[in-house]
């Protein structure tokens, strides 16, 4: 199997680590510039990569985590909808779109948005 895995910025690669550990994260690798974490449950892996000069109000970094369907997406929500998000990272409410699709975001603690949805199937899609 082929992944696409993204590569976010971080200041500071314990904070990021204590972040995502709130949603369920947990390190598969750490080096000192560089953290893999992963979601054992979901199967999303993020990787990070030290930054000190990243700036939370300008990072324009982004990546977009597709599960299978919109009730996944859903499901992914509504186990983090207890995560104490501190200021000023956020995350969003899930938006349902009407061809089906969900999606929600993640904003971190550096600026990267970390987009998640979930599509409906179109008809003719393999």
């Amino acid at each position: 199997m082929t992944e696409t895995i993204p590569i976010l910025p971080s200041a500071d690669l314990d904070r990021t680590t204590t972040f995502w550990a709130a949603f369920g994260f947990g390190a598969r690798g750490r080096w000192p510039d560089y953290l893999i974490l992963r979601h054992a449950d979901l199967g999303i892996e993020l990787h990070f990569w030290h930054d000190q000069a990243v700036d939370r109000w300008t990072n324009d970094v982004a990546c977009y985590i597709r599960f299978g369907t919109p009730g996944e997406a859903l499901d992914a929500h509504a186990r983090w909808a207890d995560v104490e998000v501190p200021e000023p990272a956020r995350m969003s409410a899930p938006l349902s779109e009407p061809s089906g699709a969900v999606e929600f975001h993640i904003i971190d603690l550096d600026g990267n948005l970390v987009r998640l949805g979930g599509f409906a199937r179109q008809e003719g899609e393999v």
